[in-house]
Parts: structure tokens; sequence; C-alpha cells
């Protein structure tokens, strides 16, 4: 029997502070709240406990509930999941706040300043 698995053959999913650790997830942060509401590993194959993806559980789980359309074949390398997850994940986790920054464009330049047309 794998190690990831527990008697019965079910797998065993990471505990929700294993994720919030492993993600370096900031206590009271959006993500937080984001990760604690993806947490139904019964929407995964039983394979994705252990897998070499590099795509956390409840990233999955979240992309899952919002493709529904998908289809998610288990024998697939990829299982399914586009690897701009990845990027996601990276800025998910660099922006806890889960808010875009807004790009504001310069105001053009007056008239008759010097050095513009």
């Amino acid at each position: 029997m794998n190690q990831s698995e527990i008697s019965g053959g079910t797998p065993a999913w990471p505990s929700l502070e294993q994720q919030l650790v492993e993600s370096r997830v900031v206590h009271g942060s959006a993500l937080e709240q984001l990760v604690k509401d993806n947490q139904d590993f019964s929407m995964l194959w039983p394979r994705e406990a252990n897998d070499q993806l590099r795509i956390p559980l409840w990233l999955r789980v979240y992309w899952r509930k919002n493709h529904p359309e998908n289809t998610f074949p288990e024998h697939s390398a990829s299982l399914g999941y586009p690897m701009a997850l990845l990027d996601l994940y990276e800025w998910m986790v660099a922006h806890q706040d889960l808010k875009r920054v807004e790009q504001v464009p310069p105001k053009p330049a007056a008239p008759g300043t010097p050095g513009k047309p």
C-alpha cells in the first residue's frame, strides 16, 4: 500500500494546516479563506493525493468547481489542468489579498511642456 493511503485505500489528503504552511498563506488573508473554501477532495482523483503536479490540491478543487464543463482524464500527465494554474498560484501567494493591481496610465503631458510635442 502506498504511504499516501490509509486503510481501505482512501487517499491521505493533507490537512488544512499543512496546506496553509506549504503555500505560505498569511493568517486572515483572502487567500486563507480561498484555501479553506476548497477542501472537497472528493472532487479529485485518488492519485492526486501524491502526484508530481505542483498545483496545490485546493487550487485544483477551485478549478474543478469553476469549470465543470472540463474533463479531467485520470491517466493524462496534466490530469486536465492547465499549466497556467502554476502561474496563478504564484500570483496568489504574492498577492494574498487576491486583488488585482490596476495599472494607471500616465497622464498625457500638457501642450507646450518642454521636451513634449
